[in-house]
């Protein structure tokens, strides 16, 4: 797996976001991060969720965003061990995408939260 440029983390952090820090090298999402949505942000959330990414309180669920270098993945998956309702896994052609699928998520629809029960 490839890392995910500075530019590409920028521009998620800016929008708000928080995020871990790098997966290590041998972990299924290798130098992936996970990106969540702080509760002081506005945007889309899921009533009732609230655990931490890092030292960040977030209400909504995160997503894992990774590459190979070619292909871009945003990936959610909140049951274990299949997917489950609310669960995806979107593969993406450049990092453009990656990151408008991110926003669309947290800020965009908010149906795309509509499957969890928490």
């Amino acid at each position: 797996m490839a890392e995910i440029s500075e530019t590409v983390l920028i521009e998620l952090r800016n929008a708000g976001l928080c995020m871990s820090n790098p997966f290590p090298d041998g972990h299924g999402w290798e130098h992936g991060v996970r990106l969540g949505k702080p509760a002081s942000v506005k945007g889309n959330k899921v009533d009732g969720l609230s655990f931490r990414v890092g030292n960040v309180l977030v209400d909504a669920p995160s997503v894992v965003l990774y590459t190979d270098g070619q292909t871009w993945a945003v990936e959610l998956q909140e049951h274990v061990p299949n997917p489950g309702p609310g669960d995806f896994r979107n593969l993406w052609n450049s990092p453009e995408e990656a990151i408008a699928d991110i926003l669309d998520y947290f800020f965009g629809d908010p149906e795309r939260m509509s499957e969890f029960d928490y």
